[in-house]
């Protein structure tokens, strides 16, 4: 839902929505609607293996939910995203936006997302220099990891997903990114 009309760049949204549940998506201020349980737990769990993988690897930063990252004349937030050590080390205001795409970023899938919007954001993401994107769908327990050659992967409940040249060596299972089966 659209609060403002008129078009802001990243600065003057920086200054007006700081820590403030919005994004800026094409020059237009948008409100982020809180997200349900099941993707909480779905983006806690991801987190906490990233945050495994990055204590026996430390080449990069982790970031948590809504961190924003700036894609071109957008501010977006991932619900979990990675930077390498030397991208990190680069930004001069680190308690600001990340003025770049993350080498990873991770969505998971709300029912409110569209399938348009979801790809409009994984083709945002790798426009900007994101070297890959999970995309995390909790009604079929799937993980789509989308890479900048456009080419994508699904990665099923019984199937291991990588970090590729991003996260070398990172294994997850999918299984384990989301809450156990009820009954």
């Amino acid at each position: 839902m659209a609060v403002r009309e008129r078009t802001v760049s990243v600065e003057q949204f920086w200054d007006a929505y700081a820590e403030k549940p919005f994004e800026l998506v094409d020059g237009k201020v948008v409100k982020m609607a809180p997200t349900g349980g099941i993707h909480g737990v779905i983006a806690g769990n991801i987190l906490f293996h990233l945050r495994l993988y990055i204590e026996e690897k430390p080449i990069g930063a982790i970031f948590g939910a809504e961190t924003g990252f700036q894609l071109g004349d957008n501010l977006r937030g991932a619900d979990a995203a990675f930077v390498s050590q030397v991208r990190w080390e680069s930004v001069a205001e680190p308690e600001k936006f990340v003025p770049f795409a993350p080498d990873l970023a991770v969505e998971v899938v709300s029912l409110q997302d569209s399938a348009a919007e979801v790809r409009r954001k994984v083709d945002l993401y790798l426009a900007n220099g994101s070297r890959l994107v999970w995309v995390i769908y909790p009604e079929s327990r799937q993980v789509e990891a989308h890479y900048p050659d456009q080419t994508a992967r699904t990665f099923t409940e019984e199937q291991t997903l990588d970090g590729g040249d991003v996260l070398p060596g990172l294994q997850i299972l999918v299984a384990k990114i989301f809450p156990p089966r009820k009954g």
